[in-house]
């Protein structure tokens, strides 16, 4: 008899959890999290802030540029059919799991920041020495998961040419970072500047590319030694919009489709 209690008992919590932090097909989401970032206007579309001197002057100069909407954008793996999507120029792009996905699609988001002035943003000289960068995203939404620690990869892809074959580059260097539900609707504000300071190291380099990524055993690798988490913080002001160029994409007198790498300097 109090065997049969026991059981009884079980299958009770069983059933509750299963109705608790669960979709329509009964499953219990616990991550690994699925974040959307916005890539719509000037007010809330990414951007790259950097400080910089040109040696050998010692004043500082402040570049802010927008993200590059037509390079932006980010790439699904479906793990049942084994096949990627890649999707550019979207109003929102998204890394982590799709738990109301029943493959349970993988994504990772790609972000572009033109250092040349291609697109009327700020330049930032390739003989530039960083003095701080930080890059600002807004967050749409955080599913699936409280917290979602995160890579941020510095890649580098063809300018408005992202394919299925950067899903899983190796990056130049990287750094991690966590995402929480709490950032929903806010604006998350992140230190990149070593990965500015080894953008610099990069011959020839035209773009700061970024890639999110969920941090997860999967996708560890021999490749990745340990980093030092990025400093963060998050907050629900708008943006100050001084100096800011209203164009993200190219110029009246820039051609719209990619441009010749060779013909990019800085």
């Amino acid at each position: 008899m109090k065997r049969l209690l026991m059981s009884g008992i079980v299958v009770v919590l069983v059933v509750a959890l299963a109705g608790c932090g669960a979709g329509g097909d009964g499953r219990i989401f616990t991550g690994p999290g699925l974040v959307g970032i916005d890539d719509t206007g000037v007010s809330t579309a990414p951007i790259l802030r950097v400080t910089y001197t040109v040696p050998p002057s010692t004043t500082v100069i402040t570049a802010n540029i927008l993200s590059d909407l037509a390079s932006d954008g980010d790439i699904a793996f479906d793990p049942f059919f084994n096949d990627f999507t890649v999707t550019s120029g979207l109003s929102e792009v998204l890394f982590g799991e799709d738990s109301f996905d029943i493959d349970l699609r993988k994504y990772r988001a790609f972000l572009t920041f033109p250092l040349d002035g291609f697109t009327s943003q700020d330049v930032v000289p390739s003989d530039a020495l960083i003095v701080s960068a930080t890059l600002e995203v807004f967050v749409n939404s955080v599913s699936f998961a409280s917290v979602v620690p995160s890579f941020l990869d510095l890649v580098q892809y063809p300018f408005r040419g992202l394919s299925s074959a950067y899903y899983d580059t190796a990056p130049i260097s990287f750094r991690t970072l966590d995402f929480f539900s709490s950032d929903e609707g806010n604006y998350v504000l992140i230190d990149v500047t070593t990965l500015m300071e080894d953008a610099q190291l990069v011959p020839g380099l035209t773009d700061f590319q970024v890639r999110f990524i969920v941090n997860s055993a999967e996708t560890l690798s021999p490749s990745r030694a340990p980093a030092t988490n990025s400093g963060r913080t998050a907050r629900s002001q708008p943006r100050l919009l001084d100096n800011l160029s209203p164009n993200r994409g190219p110029s009246a007198s820039q051609p719209a489709s990619p441009p010749d790498q060779a013909s990019r300097k800085r």
